[in-house]
């Protein structure tokens, strides 16, 4: 408040009067945030690359901490967020992907051999994880092969077990067997005759 004296000279006399003029200063009310709030962190971030058979299914746990607590969404590599498919693909009400145990014929390249990623947002940001690489597997049976060789009597034979394709990156070679019932085993001395090659 202010209180001012304003004088007033008339003819032969002086007139005193006085004016209040109040004046109100301008504040803004500003709420400052609350130190505790912070956009997400990831505790638990899931690993570039998950294989499983169609027999045991996948969980893939993503978690984050922030305040307000945030919220789990999973994505395709384009962005847009995943949903649940019966039966194939569920987001659990914790943030886990979860991919239930399923029959052959159910298989879909769509939902099993796809990019993911996890996002976690809240008012104050969003943080998106790695890309993870899912890749289902559909257990079924298959039989190794041999590949036929013809080579001149004192040269040298590279004779390669075949593995179906489906299954090639789940399987690995570690010993050979001959007719008369003799094995042989990856990482072992057998002279000149034998030499067994991992990469084969």
């Amino acid at each position: 408040m202010k209180i001012t004296a304003i004088v007033h000279e008339g003819h032969g006399a002086k007139n005193f009067s006085s004016v209040i003029r109040v004046t109100t200063p301008l504040t803004a009310a500003v709420n400052p945030p609350d130190a505790d709030q912070k956009g997400p962190v990831f505790l638990k971030e899931p690993t570039n690359r998950i294989d499983f058979s169609n027999s045991t299914g996948a969980e893939i746990e993503c978690k984050a901490s922030g305040n307000p607590m945030p919220e789990i969404i999973w994505i395709r590599s384009d962005g847009t967020a995943v949903g649940d498919v019966p039966g194939l693909r569920q987001i659990s009400s914790d943030g886990k992907l979860v991919f239930p145990p399923f029959r052959a014929e159910d298989y879909r390249q769509e939902v099993h051999a796809q990019v993911y990623a996890c996002l976690a947002r809240n008012q104050f940001g969003s943080i998106i994880s790695r890309d993870v690489h899912v890749r289902a597997v559909v257990a079924q049976y298959y039989e190794a092969d041999v590949n036929k060789e013809h080579v001149i009597r004192g040269n040298s034979a590279v004779v390669k077990c075949l593995i179906p394709s489906f299954v090639a990156d789940f399987v690995e070679v570690v010993s050979w067997h001959t007719d008369g019932d003799e094995s042989y085993f990856a990482g072992n001395e057998y002279g000149a005759t034998y030499k067994l090659r991992k990469d084969i």
